[in-house]
């Protein structure tokens, strides 16, 4: 329908344009269409304007097929949405009032909802069945919002809701949101999460840069739960654009909490002046600190080649789930726990050479302030020595950290630990390496200091953590009652199975980390003879405090 002028007067119940399901609204550039107080316009079709709609009442939406609607930019004072099929927009539209949803939802593809400036530009009615599908590059816009709150009812498809709640206690501005399908690794973009995240992103922008304050919540259901979502224990991530070595997503440790409600889930974040992508979760959407620590462990070293048997990798041993959780003395705190990897990183398939696995090792981060521990991470070895992530590529990411000053310390299920001698500065873009092979002087002794050397030479001027602690303590030793005497709980190892003792086993006996536990045989295969040539004269050899 064209029209030049038309008047719907107050007390008109509704018009339908056309009894046909398909009847069409559509206004010419300089007509005039007022709907005045009161009075309901239904349309069955699409809506296609070149002027804006004026007076007080209300267009609704009542089609049994999906709806287009293009305003070209121009306005709507007052719209509803009643259409189980949905809305589409095919230009950018604007509700200078109200938006209210009866039935269905609104697919905004690439093009702007763009409400009104308050008290006025509400959207009233909106729920998980009823919301703006921010399925491309289209935003949901509320006009100068400032300090009363807004909820923005958006989900990127049909069946996904998560909304946004937003204040801006700055400079009242245009603040914009769509909601993407997934969380990815560089903000709107990279590879998306696989775990321990929610499956979505909200992307915050606003008309003027700089002066916005938005205090946030963001709400999601189970279903959208990554494998691994601690919901006890998140928050909302930013990811920071610039400077290049700030670039990242930048949630700490401590500004994790519980989520509340009870699925739906929610959780806010206040204080907010960078705009860009929000994303919610715990490692992943942490902020990055990055370190490359390198360590040789003494069961494993092979002095011919001088590189780590990966022994256990070939014979398929290696957990995918990291050992550590289920081992007495190896608390995981701060961002680790339940790491995981895949047989394709440390199975027999993985790739052989200088990269391949050799086992897991833990690794623990210190405040520099008094070295207490304050994040684990439970990483790959590498048979050259190089810590990486469960990737099996990557640097060693304690995440949740500012960047700063920290010592690192390494340990191992049967080797004793050893500790940076000095702080590390650590970064969020770059990794910072540290060598405990080359430099024996890399180790910290303790205070006071342990009668033996921190690390125990293993070739001319090579250095690695000692083997032998069968028993996760700070000590190895030859000597002593059975619970605390490496060489007892060796032989205890032997004898549970039949001689010459137990094979393919992934165990802390397994001094030498061949897969079997032996007290026999040659001095290559020997856990034995392993133990005795880590001990030399001594009886005990000491782990320093750390």
């Amino acid at each position: 329908m064209t029209t030049k002028k038309i008047h719907l007067l107050a007390g008109i119940a509704g018009l339908m344009l056309s009894a046909s399901a398909s009847a069409q609204l559509t206004i010419s550039s300089g007509a005039t269409f007022n709907v005045q107080t009161g009075a309901i316009v239904t349309v069955q079709g699409d809506i296609t304007s070149s002027a804006d709609i004026t007076g007080a009442g209300k267009i609704q939406l009542k089609g049994s097929g999906n709806q287009n609607v293009n305003m070209n930019g121009f306005t709507i004072p007052n719209l509803e949405v009643d259409n189980a099929a949905n809305v589409t927009l095919t230009g950018n539209t604007r509700i200078s009032n109200d938006l209210l949803f009866t039935t269905g939802r609104i697919n905004l593809g690439n093009f702007d909802l763009i409400m009104g400036a308050a008290p006025a530009g509400t959207i009233t009615g909106s729920g998980s069945t009823k919301f703006a599908v921010t399925n491309g590059t289209g935003r949901l816009i509320k006009t100068g919002l400032g300090a009363v709150a807004f909820n923005f009812p958006v989900g990127n498809s049909t069946t996904t809701y998560n909304p946004l709640s937003l204040t801006n206690n700055g400079t009242a501005d245009n603040i914009g949101v769509r909601c993407l399908a997934n969380g990815y690794t560089n903000g709107l973009t990279g590879s998306p999460f696989t775990k321990e995240a929610v499956d979505a992103t909200w992307d915050i922008s606003e008309a003027v840069a700089g002066g916005s304050n938005l205090n946030m919540t963001a709400t999601w259901d189970a279903g959208d739960e990554l494998p691994g979502f601690q919901r006890t224990r998140t928050g909302i991530a930013n990811y920071i654009t610039s400077p290049a070595a700030n670039v990242g997503w930048d949630l700490l440790n401590s500004q994790t909490a519980a989520a509340t409600g009870a699925n739906p889930y929610s959780i806010s974040r206040t204080g907010v002046s960078n705009l860009g992508a929000f994303a919610i979760g715990t490692r992943p959407v942490l902020t990055p600190l990055l370190v490359s620590p390198k360590v040789f462990l003494q069961g494993a070293y092979n002095t011919g080649t001088s590189l780590m048997g990966d022994n256990l990798r070939t014979l398929n041993l290696i957990p995918l789930i990291n050992p550590y959780d289920t081992i007495g003395g190896f608390t995981a705190v701060g961002s680790g726990g339940g790491e995981t990897t895949t047989a394709a990183i440390a199975g027999s398939g993985a790739a052989a050479g200088n990269d391949a696995i050799v086992d897991w090792v833990f690794v623990q981060l210190h405040q520099a302030s008094d070295s207490a521990i304050i994040s684990t991470k439970a990483v790959l070895l590498q048979r050259d020595g190089d810590l990486v992530e469960t990737d099996g590529v990557t640097p060693v990411n304690m995440a949740g950290f500012a960047p700063g000053n920290y010592f690192i310390s390494v340990r191992h299920r049967n080797h004793l630990g050893v500790r940076s001698a000095g702080t590390l500065a650590l970064a969020k873009t770059t990794s910072t390496a540290y060598d405990f092979t080359n430099n024996l002087a890399n180790a910290f002794v303790g205070n006071p200091a342990v009668a033996n050397p921190a690390m125990a030479t293993i070739n001319p001027g090579v250095f690695g953590l000692y083997g032998g602690n069968a028993n996760v303590d700070r000590n190895t030793r030859k000597t002593g009652s059975a619970s605390i005497n490496d060489y007892s709980l060796l032989l205890t190892g032997v004898s549970a199975a039949a001689a010459p003792g137990p094979t393919g086993v992934y165990r802390r006996e397994d001094f030498n980390m061949d897969g079997n536990i032996r007290k026999t045989g040659s001095p290559l295969t020997n856990d034995y003879s392993r133990l005795l040539n880590i001990l030399g004269a001594l009886n005990i050899i000491a782990q320093p405090v750390f």
